[in-house]
């Protein structure tokens, strides 16, 4: 049961890659969502025996890191932690299969496209359910590979080829810290395993706790998109739709977040790296609330709040409730691939169009996706009663516990209006204002087939009862003792939350000059700020990567490489003996003359040794 759960998405992805051109666009759907749903059952009772009885299951498969300094066996380890995330992956993972078998019908490479989504399913498995770092980071960097693979689907859009590999290259920034964090490990405790390192934690000096902790953070800000490492995010979005709902909303972009979590018992022995952690939460989460206000692209609103709620997680880790930040992680997927795959429905009833100012008035054309993405946006703002409530709000509650850090509970407050306003700035410009899209184009909006909307239903329910359902069973995991807190700040962040939606309703629904740009200076310099994300991507180009190029080319490659290692390297030896060789030629010009002279110099120095 617990193998089978990793490698029938193996198996699937395997199928497709192999044997996509015989079993055909509908086979090797069928086939793929077939060994998810497979995984997805099993998963189901993992969760059952893991989470809900309490029992934990380790298997040993067999020896693949052995040397006399460190050895670590390929390791699986199914507690609470693995077994949630576990029916997070697959039931996310399941839909979007499903889902993606109408939204990618008539694209001639379908069959590659699923077994790449069933390639990352089954690295996201790996990586959960590994006991040990080397294992996960197999997994880490499998997803990365897949999300590479992904975004650049097509291949012949150029923005795809950018994002691709701006994604790659970022993603190995966050990767290089949680490589340090393992040799730091293994130089401190001399292994790697889960079980071994927690329990030998306390051993150690506070300075290289600090270290690994800080270094396993900059992984986590790398995958999980953190302020700094986050401009991969926004524009890996130039992928299929369902691409984004399965990897940069529910699965790959927590990876960050789960390590944090794993890595608990360290980040417990260092209270400076939690303060940081708390502190970059933060901030990312009121960074990327103030740039959805301001985008345009459909799906680029949708994963700036991505970012600021992987925010609001990992500031649930700094405080230490790892539960909580759990708790947030498995309904942000539900109501957040909910989101993505809606964004897919209207993009897909639109002709592949994505700009919101193009779109308004289908209410009518489409009421069924209309409807989807108001329960994801309710969700998503932390609507009382629906799934984003339980979690987001309780995270509020228990930072304006920490005084010394006050700043992060009301950025995040604030970061809560801003998110409803701008999930309703979604809603009526693309379904309630009046129309902006081409007679032709929106004559013909219509809802998708049966695969189409029945992902969209189930996710829809899961935004609405997951919280509910799961809040004692997370509870039930809280170690710390619930602070006592004001009923006024309990209800602030759904009365900042009000404020911003009824804000944007008045704002959308009553002005007429809602598309005209600002025109004073200060209100176009503020737009601009936020339209360009904080002008993050000109700063890291202009003051990073321009200096690193520069200095790349004038000393690792001009200076280095085409200067002192071919000197003295292969190039600089075989110009020594290209020269060496000439002048040994110049003895041989082919005159008699030159040949008597060098035998009567031959003879003569023969002579005078022969007389001594």
């Amino acid at each position: 049961m617990y193998i089978l759960v990793l490698t029938a998405p193996l198996l699937g992805a395997l199928g497709a890659g192999w044997f996509g051109r015989k079993i055909g666009e509908r086979g090797a759907g069928i086939f793929t969502s077939s060994c998810l749903i497979i995984s997805l059952s099993w998963s189901l009772l993992i969760f059952y025996e893991s989470t809900l009885n309490s029992s934990t299951t380790y298997i040993k498969l067999w020896r693949w890191l052995d040397s006399d300094l460190v050895t670590a066996y390929f390791g699986l380890q199914f507690d609470a932690l693995t077994a949630t995330m576990l029916l997070v992956v697959t039931s996310v993972s399941t839909l979007v299969h499903i889902f993606s078998t109408a939204y990618m019908d008539g694209d001639p490479h379908v069959p590659r496209f699923m077994s790449y989504l069933s390639l990352f399913t089954f690295f996201m498995i790996l990586l959960v359910t590994s006991d040990n770092f080397p294992q996960l980071f197999i997994g880490w960097e499998g997803v990365g590979l897949c999300s590479y693979l992904l975004i650049n689907f097509w291949v012949t859009r150029i923005e795809a080829n950018r994002a691709a590999i701006k994604a790659m290259l970022v993603n190995r920034v966050g990767d290089m810290g949680l490589v340090l964090a393992m040799l730091t490990i293994w130089d401190q405790f001399g292994c790697l395993g889960f079980a071994s390192l927690f329990n030998t934690v306390g051993l150690s000096s506070g300075n290289s706790i600090i270290l690994i902790c800080l270094f396993l953070f900059i992984g986590a800000v790398g995958k999980s998109a953190q302020l700094g490492l986050h401009t991969w995010l926004p524009d890996a979005m130039e992928g299929p739709t369902p691409v984004s709902a399965l990897i940069h909303a529910a699965t790959m972009v927590t990876a960050g977040v789960f390590l944090l979590i794993r890595s608990s018992p360290l980040l417990e022995q260092a209270p400076i790296a939690l303060m940081v952690v708390t502190i970059v939460g933060s901030l990312t989460a009121f960074m990327a609330a103030t740039v959805g206000l301001a985008q345009n692209d459909l799906k680029k609103v949708i994963a700036y709040s991505t970012c600021s709620q992987l925010g609001y997680m990992v500031m649930a880790c700094g405080l230490s409730q790892y539960s909580i930040s759990l708790f947030h992680l498995m309904n942000h997927a539900f109501f957040k691939a909910l989101l993505f795959l809606s964004a897919g429905s209207v993009i897909h009833a639109l002709a592949d169009e994505q700009d919101m100012r193009k779109m308004g008035g289908l209410i009518r054309s489409i009421p069924f996706t209309y409807t989807m993405m108001i329960i994801g946006s309710l969700s998503l703002m932390g609507f009382p009663y629906l799934t984003g409530f339980y979690s987001k709000d309780l995270i509020l509650e228990l930072a304006y516990d920490q005084y010394y850090l006050a700043f992060a509970h009301w950025l995040g407050v604030f970061s809560a209006l801003l998110t409803a306003a701008y999930s309703l700035r979604l809603v009526y410009l693309t379904f309630i204002l009046n129309t902006n899209a081409k007679k032709e184009v929106f004559s013909h909006a219509h809802e998708g087939s049966w695969n189409l909307t029945w992902p969209l239903i189930l996710l829809a329910l899961g935004s609405i009862f997951v919280g509910y359902l799961s809040k004692e069973i997370i509870w039930s995991f809280q170690i710390t003792i619930s602070p006592i807190i004001p009923t006024s700040i309990k209800l602030m962040p759904i009365g900042f939350s009000l404020l911003g939606a009824g804000a944007a309703v008045v704002l959308y629904h009553y002005s007429s000059r809602i598309f005209i740009a600002p025109t004073s200076p200060v209100g176009l310099a503020g737009y601009t700020f936020l339209y360009s994300a904080w002008q993050f991507n000109y700063i890291i180009n202009h003051f990073l990567v321009q200096n690193v190029w520069r200095m790349g080319h004038l000393i690792t490659f001009r200076a280095i490489d085409k200067g002192a290692i071919e000197l003295v390297g292969p190039k600089g030896a075989s110009q020594f003996l290209i020269r060496f060789t000439q002048e040994i030629s110049n003895l041989q010009p082919g005159r008699v003359y030159n040949y008597a002279l060098v035998i009567l110099i031959a003879i003569y120095v023969f002579t005078c040794l022969w007389s001594t």
